[in-house]
């Protein structure tokens, strides 16, 4: 695929080994992952997944249209999460007329959870767009690490933010 970084076209190359050897190798043996990274992707089904230490512990989908607000906070008191990683949500020109009187319900999502992160937890959070983990993290990567979900759409894109961030995200360090 174009646009990829060096380093992902080197770890794409490496494929065939697990998730769990992939960090080692990416970020070193010192990395110590976030406990719980609570990995989200916001939307009228919001997709979860929590990774404890750098491996899949849960994940799921929440219907969040009707009632966001405590569908997150509900999941925030559950998991308890050290660390947050969600998708972020742009309106991009090309899709003005999608979002034309519209509350834009994704991105209030967008507020509740840092409103969560940042006023009621006080933990860490971040943020990437859709492209970066789609484009790194396929559905054959999932399945070749065990982590594809049938039927979980969301929980899956959620599951690809947690691995992007693990893998690539500068603000966690290692080398």
């Amino acid at each position: 695929m174009c646009g990829k970084s060096r380093v992902e076209r080197e770890v794409t190359d490496r494929m065939a080994i697990t998730f769990a050897e992939l960090l080692v190798k990416r970020r070193g043996t010192d990395f110590v992952p976030p406990e719980r990274l609570l990995c989200l992707d916001p939307g009228e089904t919001t997709g979860w997944s929590v990774f404890e230490n750098g491996k899949l512990a849960a994940w799921g989908q929440a219907k969040t249209l009707a009632n966001g607000w405590s569908e997150i906070d509900k999941l925030f008191t559950d998991v308890k999460p050290t660390m947050v990683i969600y998708e972020n949500y742009r309106v991009y020109s090309h899709k003005l007329s999608r979002h034309e009187n519209s509350e834009v319900y994704t991105l209030r999502l967008v507020g509740v959870i840092e409103f969560l992160c940042e006023v009621m937890w006080n933990i860490l959070y971040y943020n990437q767009m859709a492209h970066q983990a789609k484009g790194f993290v396929s559905d054959d990567k999932l399945k070749q690490w065990g982590m594809y979900q049938t039927g979980q759409k969301h929980a899956r894109d959620s599951i690809r933010h947690g691995i992007y961030f693990l893998l690539f995200d500068k603000n966690l360090g290692g080398k």
